[in-house]
């Protein structure tokens, strides 16, 4: 078969996606959750679906003028086991449960000498702080609860302790006191959106979420930055909804090869798009987008420009 570049293929090559394609439609009228979801449902996609700081101030922008109060996103609390630090990051990289953790006692996360376990949040517990690079043992405040002890260093550095490898928990074993536990900044992550995306973009206000027990909801405050609140799903607010747009794009290649090229064989052009696919899948790109040629001139989908083989490929979400 003819040597192909394929990286030469692939680079440049972009399709579009339910990520990049969402239409936001804000609806002034007054719902609960569960009725602003169905609401959507029907006419729409979903509940909005947030990933970027990006789509906060979109939904902020269509906001009436002049309204300051919540108004639902497609955010609620569900069941799935995830640990996730304070800044979005996923803990799957490291973590360093002691033994018989996590117990599911609780939703946030203590360390005793070095060794990690999850508790109910509303223990009052002594806290380290982090900023930059470095850990600070915070012993005047006294014993909070993690959410206050989040607010503490989010008001006095930058937030409880994020730690990524064995490396960093050392450094804040030696910085804590020895023997009593210490909050950090790991917690159970168990809110999923509407639409069932898994981006873990997360905006939440100052001591939110409180990770009591739901269900609970996710409202956007407009008063606030449009950060982000956890209360009853009953409460009546205006709402957030999207729609995708299903869009197809051209994309135009040129593939460089060796040998006698038979480009225009079925057979091999499948070979290509199977690649391209793959490329892909690891890139992100939903499942439900599908790519195919397209033909170009005298019905073939390649053709010769300067010794150099161009093709078009055509990339686009099927509902």
């Amino acid at each position: 078969m003819e040597s192909l570049f394929v990286p030469l293929l692939l680079s440049g090559l972009f399709c579009s996606s339910s990520a990049v394609s969402r239409q936001y439609h804000y609806i002034n009228v007054r719902m609960t959750w569960p009725d602003a979801q169905s609401y959507c449902r029907e006419r729409f996609t979903d509940l909005a679906t947030v990933d970027t700081m990006d789509d906060v101030n979109r939904l902020l922008n269509l906001v009436n003028d002049g309204f300051l109060g919540s108004v639902w996103i497609g955010l609620k609390s569900g069941t799935e086991k995830r640990w996730d630090w304070l800044n979005g990051e996923n803990a799957s990289q490291y973590l360093n449960w002691g033994s018989g953790m996590p117990s599911d006692d609780g939703y946030c996360v203590a360390t005793l000498d070095g060794s990690w376990g999850d508790m109910p949040c509303d223990y009052e517990r002594y806290f380290a702080c982090q900023k930059d690079s470095k850990y600070y043992m915070i012993e005047s405040a006294g014993l909070l609860t993690w959410a206050n002890a989040q607010s503490y260093c989010r008001q006095h550095y930058t937030d409880l302790p994020i730690i990524h490898s064995s490396v960093e928990n050392d450094q804040l074993t030696a910085a804590i006191i020895k023997g009593f536990y210490v909050w950090i900044g790991l917690y159970r992550d168990p809110w999923e959106w509407s639409d069932q995306w898994d981006l873990r973009f997360r905006y939440w206000a100052s001591g939110q979420p409180n990770l009591r027990v739901g269900p609970d909801c996710a409202s956007m405050a407009t008063f606030d930055s449009g950060k982000w609140n956890q209360e009853g799903c009953n409460a009546l607010h205006p709402f957030m909804g999207h729609a995708e747009e299903k869009r197809k794009q051209i994309v135009r290649l040129k593939l460089s090869c060796t040998g006698k090229c038979q480009l225009n064989d079925p057979s091999l052009q499948t070979a290509i798009l199977n690649q391209i696919t793959e490329k892909l899948k690891r890139m992100g790109l939903d499942s439900e987008s599908k790519i195919k040629w397209t033909n170009g001139d005298g019905e073939k989908v390649f053709h010769l420009e300067n010794n150099s083989v161009k093709s078009s490929v055509e990339c686009k979400n099927i509902p």
